[in-house]
Formats: structure tokens, sequence, C-alpha cells
């Protein structure tokens, strides 16, 4: 899969990136063309590259990042595919960090993925790959959730950002076990996986300590949703729901059967599926209307009032509308016959939440 853009673009110029790009491809344009020209040009080119032996590398220590910004002269592909993973993820990873911190980053990169190189090998190495994973680490850190556009025989498709670092890493570990060989000829698997950590490492400690801002789009933001998806699993999961246990516990032996002019059963339970598989899908809008709806036409479902607090939920957390979220959660609470003792509890930590949050919190 050849990586041909993302849907997260920067907001500023990628400056920084553009520079590394030119830089790049000018270093090779000056290599190709002394290889080509000069017969006595190559020793120039190798006081560039990383040897990780100390004699050597104690000689020309500047190696360790200058080594990055060289290529194989005698084929355009190692420095054509650099730089295309590097413009499609470089760009949407410097508009999160800034061209500073991003320029420090790949900087760092280098030296991390020449260090890792040399864990397991003394052969000299070149290229840009082990920064450029770094890059493309960070960018499945920051934006696990982008659509990525690939080249896939002959096709362009879109696939999940996380997906596809993630095929990327899994293609590297097979080849640092020597089980690709016959995908290309030499290549530093192991500088490679050195990047992907520290690229993904480094975001994950800034974003985990609050250094660089959490977004809607970031790993722990999916984690966050996750716990909260299964948190709504288990509340409309039938006989797990603690709004549905509650109610059964404590309804009177009594209680009358359900009015004639609710719609049946079958007909709840298709459309509360449907509510909860809008919200899957990221339409937040519709899942809490349609929650709404099914509170209002199936009032006396035992999952009625979940279904509420969960429409609240999402018009204060999703939709920046705690007004409507404060008239469902004044409604229920407010409601005779009280609702039962879990939802009350749900339905005041909610409102407690809506007064405590100012406008601009509210996501």
């Amino acid at each position: 899969m050849i990586p041909l853009g993302v849907d997260r673009a920067s907001r500023n110029p990628p400056v920084v990136t553009h520079i590394l790009l030119l830089t790049n491809l000018l270093v090779f344009a000056i290599t190709w063309v002394a290889a080509r020209s000069a017969p006595g040009a190559a020793s120039a080119v190798d006081s560039g590259v990383f040897i990780p032996q100390w004699p050597a590398f104690a000689a020309h220590p500047w190696t360790i990042v200058s080594y990055s910004f060289l290529h194989d002269p005698a084929s355009v592909w190692h420095v054509a595919f650099n730089m295309l993973f590097l413009w499609v993820f470089g760009r949407a990873v410097e508009g999160r960090l800034g061209p500073f911190w991003y320029l420090t980053f790949y900087l760092a990169a280098c030296i991390v993925a020449a260090l890792g190189h040399a864990l397991v090998s003394n052969a000299g190495v070149i290229g840009a790959s082990g920064a450029v994973a770094a890059v493309t680490g960070a960018f499945a850190a920051l934006f696990p959730r982008a659509r990525v556009r690939v080249l896939f025989l002959f096709t362009i498709m879109e696939v999940p950002g996380l997906l596809l670092v993630g095929l990327f890493v899994f293609i590297d570990v097979l080849g640092s076990f020597g089980l690709t060989r016959g995908m290309g000829g030499r290549v530093a698997y192991s500088a490679h996986l050195a990047g992907y950590a520290f690229g993904l490492g480094v975001m994950l400690t800034l974003l985990g300590f609050k250094l660089l801002p959490r977004t809607e789009f970031d790993l722990f933001f999916i984690a966050k949703q996750w716990r909260r998806r299964q948190e709504m699993r288990r509340v409309l999961a039938g006989a797990s729901s603690p709004w549905r246990r509650d109610a059964l516990r404590t309804a009177p032996a009594t209680e009358a059967p359900t009015q004639p002019s609710e719609p049946s059963p079958a007909v709840a339970a298709r459309e509360l599926a449907a509510a909860n598989e809008s919200w899957t899908r990221g339409d937040f809008a519709k899942a809490a209307s349609s929650w709404e709806q099914f509170a209002s036409r199936h009032p006396s479902h035992p999952d009625s009032d979940g279904a509420q607090l969960l429409a609240a939920m999402a018009y204060t957390r999703k939709l920046a509308d705690p007004q409507r979220a404060k008239r469902i959660l004044n409604s229920l609470l407010t409601r005779l016959p009280a609702p039962s003792a879990v939802t009350r509890e749900s339905a005041r930590a909610l409102v407690t939440e809506i007064e405590a949050s100012r406008p601009a919190d509210l996501t």
C-alpha cells in the first residue's frame, strides 16, 4: 500500500516538512550527479554515512544525523518513497507540534534510529527511513482515526491511519526476522522499528502528561471513547443494564402491562439498536435524537430511562448543547413516579458535570 494523502491537513503551512523534503532531494541530486561525473566523489559521500563502530564514528560524529539525508544514488526509489511518506504524514504531525518542536523531534528521531540500527548491526547505514518511521509512529498516536488514501493494486482506497501504520510495523517486524527478503534488498529494519517506537512513545508521553494538548483524534481519546462505549453497551445490554435491574427489582408485583398504544417489543429493540448503531458510526446527533424518540415512544420500556440519560450525555459531551441535556435530566428527575435510584444518581452526576463545565470545555 502506497500512501497518497490524509484527511488531517495542517492549519499552518508545513514549512519544516517542505524544507526537509527539499534538503533530501537536493542532497540526492548532488550525490547522483557526483557519482556519475566525478570518480572520486564517492569518498565525500562516504563521510556522511553512519558506521556504528567506535573508530569510524569518533572520526565523523556528525554522521549520526547526516546519514539520514543521504540516499542510494543508484536508485531514485529509495529517496522517492521516503519523501512520499514524509510528505503524507509529516505535514499533519508538524501541524500538531509546531515547526520548532517538529524539527527537534525529527532530528532526535534520526539519532534514535541510528542507535537502533547500531544495536543489531555494524554495517553502515544511510536514508531517512528511520526518521520517517518516527513521524509515521507519531501520526498513529496523534491521528489514529484519520483516513489515509492509498494506492493498492491500481486502486485508490481509504484505510484507517492506525491500521495502515500497524501494517507497516508488522512488515518491518517480519523483515527483522529475515522473513521478507523477497520484498527488497538491504533494509535497516531495526532503524525503522526504533523510529516507530520513538515516535509513538514520545507522542504518548507528551499527551499523557498533557504537554501536548489532547484532541478528539488522538489515541487517548480513542481509549476514552472505547471505555464509554463499553459502559453504554452495559447500560443497554438487557439484563445487564443497571437501570433495568433496578427497575425490575423495585417494580411492584401488580405493575400494569405495556399499554397497547406502545409499539411492540420487537419494534423497540430495533429502534434501540438503530440508535446505538448511529453512535458507533459517530453520528452523535442522530443517536441522541433517536434515544429521545425511543424514550418518548416506549415510556414503560425498561431501558427508557437509560436512553434518556444517553441522549443527555450525547448533548453534553458531543453536541455542545447542555441546555437541551438539562431539560432531559430535569424532566427525568422530576417525573412521577420517580425513576430508580441508579437513574437518579447518574442524572444528578451529569447535571453536576454540566454546571461545573464552561461552554468552551464541552466536547
